[in-house]
């Protein structure tokens, strides 16, 4: 997963490694923090064009710690689809993220790279999701005729061929200064509407009187999906739903680090009988809990809802085996910001549940 700044005409802008340090403290400088669970997302606008550098302190140091850069576009297509797998490399930083996704009840499949993931509480195969969607050709072609709306997931591009609703010009700036010019084409494909971003010099002399509606496109291309969108455009969204599902993907994938900014600094943390207090104690135990859990067999998270009088319709999280057979219940008290201010695991008998559905 790499910045495209050359479908924008701005690779010279990290040419050497000197040039993406300096864009990169630009954007920390001058960008839009962008909260993650993980760490921090910084969005520096340049004119229809923008770059997302990724951070993330060192637990070691504390120091703020430079992952890389993603690119994306000023779009206003919008996919709300289903992740079918999450296929992020391993060698990918931790505030990164690929999936397969499919919208609809076709059978196209798309793979995105997703531009700040870490704002959701969880990206798991089935879940939901709400994306700013980008395009960028790494070969393209325009065409007359109809469009067969083919779009063919490879493994980590997208074969895509669509109609043509809007052709415009996108201009960037680095502040007031005017830098390029580029393509920026919404498509219209069977998944949604993707705006393709390109360098007029990608369109081959006798193709670019086509570069206009109505006309076909088809693209090999990286497709860039923008998590932090609609309620999560400034980043971290707390509550009961959100904090149990960030929970739900510690005990299943550990990263008890990814759970400090949902923990009050004056929090506690309950199991059974066990009792801690403060920020780090909490998380402490949190491992601790997770990792048994883990040798005693117990993986398997879902949502629940509480039907016992009283507490009726609270959310919980139920800690399983997989099989239906459910030994722990989690609960958490939450403050007026959403940030719990009490997490306990028990397995109080009285306690009667039902299953539910992740919040969206």
């Amino acid at each position: 997963m790499a910045a495209r700044l050359d479908s924008f005409g701005l690779a010279e802008l990290a040419a050497k490694p000197e040039d993406a340090f300096r864009l990169a403290g630009l954007a920390m400088a001058e960008g839009i923090r962008v909260a993650g669970y993980r760490g921090d997302y910084y969005r520096y606008r340049m004119g229809d064009a923008e770059a997302v550098i990724r951070t993330m302190n060192d637990p070691e140091t504390g120091q703020e710690e430079l992952l890389g850069m993603d690119t994306h576009a000023a779009s206003a297509c919008i996919w709300d689809c289903q992740v079918v797998k999450v296929v992020t490399p391993e060698d990918a930083d931790p505030m990164s993220c690929r999936v397969l996704v499919r919208c609809g009840e076709g059978d196209a499949r798309a793979v995105v790279d997703l531009v700040c993931p870490e704002v959701l509480p969880a990206i798991e195969a089935g879940d939901r999701l709400r994306l700013g969607m980008a395009a960028f050709p790494l070969r393209v072609s325009y065409d007359q005729g109809e469009s067969s709306g083919v779009v063919e997931a490879q493994q980590d591009t997208v074969l895509l061929q669509g109609v043509v609703k809007d052709a415009k010009v996108g201009e960037t700036f680095l502040g007031m200064e005017p830098l390029t010019k580029f393509l920026s084409v919404t498509v219209s494909t069977q998944m949604g509407d993707v705006e393709l971003c390109h360098p007029m010099e990608l369109v081959a002399e006798a193709q670019k009187d086509n570069v206009r509606p109505g006309a076909v496109v088809s693209a090999y291309c990286v497709l860039s999906g923008d998590a932090a969108v609609g309620a999560y455009a400034g980043g971290l969204l707390f509550g009961e739903g959100a904090d149990l599902r960030a929970l739900a993907r510690f005990f299943q994938r550990g990263g008890v680090e990814r759970l400090r900014p949902l923990l009050r600094k004056d929090c506690a943390a309950v199991f059974l009988e066990n009792r801690q207090e403060g920020l780090e104690n909490a998380m402490a135990l949190l491992e601790l809990v997770r990792r048994d859990l883990g040798e005693a067999g117990f993986t398997h998270c879902a949502p629940g809802t509480v039907t016992t009088p009283g507490s009726r319709g609270r959310r919980l999280l139920l800690l399983g085996d997989g099989k239906g057979n459910f030994a722990f219940l989690c609960r958490v008290e939450v403050d007026s910001l959403g940030r719990v201010r009490e997490l306990s695991i028990t397995n109080d008998p009285s306690c009667e549940f039902e299953l539910a559905e992740w919040e969206e």
